[in-house]
């Protein structure tokens, strides 16, 4: 009987101890299992299982692990150890959209270089492949509507590569996402009003115009501060401005609601524009929080943060930002800068990959 090639069971003591450390892999049948990484043959892989105090060694297909796991058994496997080792490790979590290690590899690929002549040229390398992937995946999620991940992509290129891109480039990828976000609402707009009769859908629209004019106009300062990231003073003035301009919308918004209290369509768009107002001045504020953090003045950053917090002290994003500002005061701000976690809320100092 031949032996299976996708689950080979081998005994241990067959094998030379090779230490590396263990992790928890996750297979793409969704199983997760406890493994040490031992070797790496092309899309074989070696590892010990332990199972109920005891272990084997198995070798399956690379490819039967769920990428981030494959990844990290790559890792664990190469050692990386220099510059270049790094580098293409980040280049290949990069490519599997992996981009937490992608941030990580890169940021270890820089310090290997720290206080050699390569340093300068090696440096710029790696940020110029930075920004380079960070729009190209931009672009793509702004093709493919994905609102959320277009939102996190546009904060990491602004906050930590602004200076690899032209405040018009800038501008314009802050306009595309900002259109997304527009038709997103407007969509929900339409869906909510549909079911309403020509004659009630235009009182409301001629109700809210001035209401959206203003929204519109926040939006256009948010846009500019991102676009200006690699001007801090400019830019967060930026970020101030389209937070008044939203508060100013919520203000229109509560005269008009108490100007029309027994209209229930007027109410339900009351609400939607509620939230939006609040969802857009979090993020003026914590984009200026983020380009704080690249100056490494924490106790702005901290100042922009406990804005959000004053009027949302539960907003989990504005919680988040507070201990990323912490963490990267008490370490190397090049490390924060290249935590490239794509959840929300702020990135944390990236752990090793």
């Amino acid at each position: 009987m031949k032996t299976p090639l996708l689950f080979l069971l081998l005994p241990v003591a067959a094998l030379a101890a090779q230490e590396s450390p263990t992790i928890d892999a996750t297979m793409k049948d969704g199983r997760t299992e406890r493994i040490q990484p031992l070797e790496l043959n092309g899309d074989k892989a070696r590892f010990r299982v332990f199972v109920l105090g005891g272990e084997m060694v198995v070798t399956r297909k690379l490819s039967d692990f769920s990428p981030d796991s494959a990844f990290r058994f790559e890792v664990a496997t190469r050692k990386p150890d220099s510059f270049e080792d790094h580098f293409d490790m980040a280049k290949k979590a990069a490519d599997l959209d992996l981009l937490p290690p992608a941030g990580a590899q890169a940021r270890q690929a820089i310090e290997k270089v720290k206080g050699t002549p390569e340093e300068a040229a090696n440096t710029a390398k790696v940020r110029a492949w930075a920004a380079d992937t960070l729009e190209t995946k931009l672009r793509a999620a702004i093709a493919a509507a994905d609102l959320a991940k277009a939102k996190q992509l546009l904060k990491l290129l602004t906050t930590r590569l602004s200076d690899q891109r032209t405040e018009e480039s800038l501008a314009a990828l802050a306009e595309s996402v900002d259109g997304l976000s527009q038709k997103a609402a407007e969509g929900e707009r339409v869906s909510r009003q549909e079911k309403l009769d020509a004659k009630a859908r235009d009182a409301i629209e001629k109700r809210l115009k001035p209401i959206y004019e203003r929204i519109e106009k926040g939006d256009k300062y948010q846009t500019a501060g991102i676009s200006q990231s690699r001007k801090t003073v400019q830019a967060t003035r930026q970020c101030e401005q389209s937070i008044d301009a939203y508060k100013a919308a919520w203000k229109a918004t509560q005269e008009l609601a108490e100007k029309y209290p027994d209209d229930e369509e007027l109410a339900k768009e009351v609400a939607a524009i509620g939230s939006r107002l609040q969802t857009s001045a979090i993020r003026s504020a914590l984009h200026a929080a983020n380009m704080l953090v690249v100056q490494s003045d924490y106790k702005g950053a901290m100042d922009w943060t406990g804005r959000v917090l004053r009027f949302d002290p539960d907003n989990a994003e504005a919680q988040a930002m507070v201990r990323t500002i912490q963490v990267a005061e008490a370490a190397a701000s090049s490390q924060w800068g290249w935590g490239w976690t794509l959840g929300g809320g702020a990135p944390p100092v990236p752990t090793k990959y």
